[in-house]
């Protein structure tokens, strides 16, 4: 009796002291995919829709964001630094695959205080020319008038040349703004500025007018008809010639389907 109670005490005291098993394992979560994209300045408004309604439910990719202007995302591109960036203009001499996600416009803005609301082709030009130096000439107060440009290398610079200055070059004394967010606060914080953006980036923003060209404003539906006469597209430029692959292509995917297109449709025109 004395020996089965001290084996009971020996198998008691074995089950106090043993080491438990260790759990199974669980097979490893692959790390997301890290895409890297360019946004042009002009189109940074795109950025918080895509992070808001694509990112949540697509766990698999990480997204990082540059802002620039188009010529340094190019470069960076080229450098292979980044995926894909989203722009309004392509090179003449791009070899690298394209397709548009959205319809912009480029605008012409001034301060809400001043009073013009509309202006021809022409009149743009000779303005950024520098020919229309004073807006007594059209039809305003007798004050010089501020011209403000983007920078060289400048998709929205770009736009001005090819839609509205033709041979015409862009007046040396215009006072350049570094980004799309700089040239909206120059023209929000002078009455006698005058400028240039896109309309989904100065839609977005209070302190700056829109003016009407050649008789059209520029909005979400103008540009979506194209009846505006300044819409431009907004192109998902990718690093390869090739069509891209993986979760490249999953993006690119969303924001050309319906879902995408209904979530950029309340900024930009859709494309379909």
């Amino acid at each position: 009796m004395k020996r089965l109670l001290w084996l009971w005490l020996l198998l008691a005291l074995a089950a106090c002291t043993a080491q438990p098993s260790p759990p199974p394992s669980l097979p490893a979560t692959p790390a997301p995919t890290l895409l890297q994209i360019g946004v042009t300045s002009s189109a940074s408004p795109l950025i918080p829709l895509i992070e808001a309604n694509y990112t949540p439910q697509n766990t698999a990719v990480s997204l990082q964001f540059v802002s620039t202007n188009s010529a340094a995302l190019l470069a960076d591109l080229d450098n292979r630094l980044l995926d894909a960036v989203l722009l309004h203009t392509i090179p003449t001499d791009n070899k690298r695959y394209f397709n548009p996600v959205a319809l912009d416009g480029l605008v012409v803005i001034v301060h809400p205080d001043n009073p013009l609301t509309a202006l021809t082709s022409a009149e743009v030009q000779a303005i950024f020319n520098g020919r229309i130096t004073n807006w007594q000439s059209l039809g305003g107060p007798d004050a010089p008038i501020v011209l403000l440009s983007r920078e060289q290398g400048s998709g929205l610079r770009t736009l001005l040349r090819q839609q509205i200055m033709a041979e015409q070059r862009i007046d040396p004394n215009a006072l350049l703004q570094a980004s799309d967010a700089a040239m909206r606060t120059a023209v929000s914080d002078n009455p006698a500025a005058i400028g240039y953006s896109s309309l989904g980036s100065a839609s977005q923003t209070g302190g700056v007018k829109i003016v009407e060209v050649d008789g059209r404003s520029a909005t979400i539906a103008t540009v979506t008809d194209q009846t505006y006469p300044l819409t431009t597209p907004l192109y998902f430029l990718a690093a390869t010639p090739a069509e891209p692959e993986g979760e490249l292509r999953a993006l690119l995917a969303w924001l050309q389907s319906a879902e995408g297109q209904a979530v950029v449709g309340g900024v930009y025109g859709r494309i379909r």
